[in-house]
């Protein structure tokens, strides 16, 4: 189930339900979109317990301008990245709630099971079905799960996770763009160029060249 994350440009005490639109930046984030804290930030944060949390319909915390920015940067290319990056600078400002609130959105005891089965073979050429196959699940149930904690379906997941792979290696290696695309699990170098080019408006090989001029 996904949570939203208000940031208020604004500094007076109007109620969340009459802030104007143009004055906020709401950022969905879902669990999954967290899961790289790792639990054991989460435990360590967690330490500093003390009572229970008292959970509030929303909680205000203070952003700057370059802030601001930042995350809107941010948004603009990975809405993840984001959620992580906001979430990392509330836990800096107040360690108790957001930790607590982070153990009860994750779950300190959460199985991986699926998910870490997907972080070690998303690199394979399987369609989703082979995937909900090799876990004993429907395709549909596969897809639910994901949505859940995601926030969008596997394939898609799959597909962020395979072009992520592929944007660091055409960054660190001087590996052809068809052995990049073979290696990141798609079915062939105009797979892999043609969805690069939808994502990142331009083709791998320009890509890389620009980014060893730049």
């Amino acid at each position: 189930m996904a949570a939203h994350l208000f940031i208020q440009q604004r500094q007076d005490s109007t109620q969340m339900d009459d802030w104007p639109k143009e004055d906020c930046i709401i950022l969905t984030c879902y669990p999954g979109h967290l899961i790289f804290l790792q639990q054991d930030l989460i435990i360590q944060a967690a330490k500093c317990r003390q009572e229970t949390l008292q959970t509030e319909s929303y909680k205000k915390m203070p952003l700057d301008k370059m802030m601001i920015a930042c995350l809107e940067g941010l948004l603009s290319m990975d809405s993840a990245l984001s959620a992580g990056f906001l979430y990392l600078y509330c836990l800096g400002l107040d360690k108790f709630y957001f930790s607590e609130l982070l153990c009860r959105f994750i779950g300190l005891n959460i199985s991986h099971t699926l998910f870490d089965f997907f972080q070690q073979h998303y690199l394979r050429k399987w369609p989703v079905s082979r995937y909900a196959r090799e876990l004993g699940l429907s395709s549909h149930k596969l897809n639910a799960l994901f949505s859940e904690r995601y926030g969008l379906p596997a394939k898609k997941w799959l597909t962020q996770q395979r072009l992520k792979k592929g944007y660091e290696l055409l960054l660190t290696t001087a590996m052809p763009v068809a052995e990049i695309a073979r290696r990141c699990g798609f079915s062939n170098h105009a797979h892999f160029s043609a969805i690069f080019r939808r994502h990142f408006k331009t083709n791998p090989s320009a890509f890389r060249e620009r980014a060893r001029h730049s």
